[in-house]
């Protein structure tokens, strides 16, 4: 089938502008290949054709990344009835690659959990498919690496993902907030504090990734006995924060699961 357009949004969030400035960035593809479905049928981003018909976008577009939150998916899902295209991608939280398949009839599916430092360029996205061809998936890979990582996951690990990428950097920004606001109550400007404690997260990060050292080793090489940074260590470890940590991981997956089903 010829398609007027190689990639479709249903759609255009923050998720999907990202995407959308990483595809044009990268010169991935034009903007002539892209088509937008939005309500804001005002908004003329980057001059992307766009439409407010989803049935426009799964009729004329050879892959279709489905942009919505699940509960707006769930209104409009009977417009996906014999959609046309060759390939749909949902970044959807909590709608399974099965449910989109029944309710399009269309054989290939794409799902994807990316997370928000896509929008900087700086992302992971995990990936799995339901019948998508080696084309259509490597296509779509490359589409993601304009602005992130990627991993292949099988689906039944979805609420992992969710639990780890997914929600992950709220962990993160978490634990550099009360770094920050400790270096403040010891005596640093919010600036200096901000800029120690970010430097120090990224070079450790860094040297997680570089490394060949475990992170138990990683962490004793910090350490020395009866010196500074044992005694939050041991102030870490006695207040069992590793295990909460975990605990909440381990909450935020089964949310996700109750919400898959």
């Amino acid at each position: 089938m010829n398609y007027k357009y190689k990639l479709g949004f249903i759609g255009c969030g923050n998720m999907a502008k990202a995407i959308i400035n990483g595809i044009i960035d990268a010169k991935f593809l034009s903007s002539k290949d892209l088509f937008i479905s939005t309500p804001h049928i005002s908004e003329n981003y980057l001059g992307i054709d766009f439409t407010n018909n989803n049935k426009e976008i799964l009729d004329n577009c050879e892959y279709v990344v489905i942009a919505v939150k699940p509960q707006i998916y769930r209104s409009i899902e009977s417009e996906f009835s014999n959609a046309k295209a060759k390939c749909l991608i949902s970044i959807m939280a909590g709608v399974n690659t099965a449910t989109i398949q029944k309710a399009s009839g269309c054989r290939e599916i794409i799902r994807i959990m990316p997370n928000t430092p896509c929008s900087i360029k700086e992302g992971v996205s995990a990936m799995t498919s339901a019948g998508a061809s080696k084309e259509s998936f490597e296509f779509i890979e490359n589409v993601f690496k304009t602005i992130s990582s990627t991993v292949v996951v099988d689906e039944s690990y979805f609420d992992a993902v969710t639990s780890v990428s997914g929600s992950g950097p709220a962990y993160v920004y978490y634990f550099i907030k009360s770094v920050i606001d400790a270096g403040i109550e010891g005596g640093l400007s919010y600036e200096q504090s901000k800029e120690l404690t970010l430097k120090t997260f990224i070079g450790a990060s860094k040297m997680v990734e570089k490394s060949t050292d475990s992170l138990d080793t990683l962490i004793d090489k910090v350490c020395s006995k009866g010196g500074t940074t044992i005694q939050a260590i041991d102030t870490f470890r006695q207040t069992n924060i590793y295990e909460n940590i975990k605990l909440g991981v381990e909450k935020c997956r089964k949310r996700s699961e109750e919400l898959s089903k």
